[in-house]
């Protein structure tokens, strides 16, 4: 796996029972992902998976501003291990359903999770979360309107999302790749669940330590 701490990424994530073989499978088949960074990869199903991005990339996410420039090819050297600098998808999944944030994340996008029933921002949500020992239908309340809301029903404004699946894009900076409508559909058709989206400068982690 490469070295990718501190590097920016659009990370996607839901709560599916698919297997990971058959994201895999799916992202292949509908052109999002192309080969794999490393050809060993290809011979089993590891976690996570990387994968050089695939001819429809481009057409599954839009980049803002004038001119962009995105590396889409690794450097002829690579090994694993190391860090590069390239557009890369890593595929990856954790034992259970679990909030993913990141404190100095929510910090550098100002911004904290809403109320999805009255659209205010919830207050004391950090201090709420520090007390969720488990995720299994762990709730918050708004601290505006009393609304008891599950982790997955917040809105987190792009900087944090709830999963056991994780799709990452790595190398984007932060809130310059935006999805497309059809390929959120094409995720959604492919794992039967709904996905969200987000931006991070970390590695995958989550509240309950559940490491993938």
């Amino acid at each position: 796996m490469l070295k990718t701490d501190g590097q920016n990424r659009l990370v996607f994530c839901t709560n599916s029972t698919i297997e990971l073989a058959e994201l895999v499978k799916g992202l292949s088949e509908i052109k999002f992902s192309g080969r794999s960074v490393f050809a060993a990869e290809s011979e089993y199903i590891q976690n996570p998976l990387e994968f050089c991005v695939g001819d429809a990339f481009l057409s599954s996410v839009t980049f803002m501003g004038c001119s962009p420039y995105i590396e889409l090819e690794p450097p002829k050297t690579l090994k694993p291990n190391e860090k590069a600098d390239f557009c890369f998808i890593r595929v990856s999944k954790s034992k259970n359903e679990n909030i993913i944030y990141h404190a100095e994340q929510l910090s550098e996008l100002n911004t904290v999770p809403r109320c999805n029933q009255c659209r205010k921002v919830i207050s004391n949500w950090n201090e709420q979360i520090q007390n969720i020992e488990s995720s299994n239908n762990a709730q918050l309340t708004c601290s505006n309107c009393d609304a008891v809301l599950r982790l997955r029903e917040l809105d987190w404004r792009k900087a944090s999302g709830v999963g056991n699946i994780f799709v990452e894009v790595l190398n984007v900076y932060l809130q310059e790749g935006v999805p497309t409508d059809p390929f959120l559909q094409q995720l959604k058709e492919i794992s039967s669940s709904e996905w969200q989206y987000f931006y991070t400068s970390s590695n995958i982690k989550t509240k309950l330590l559940d490491r993938i």
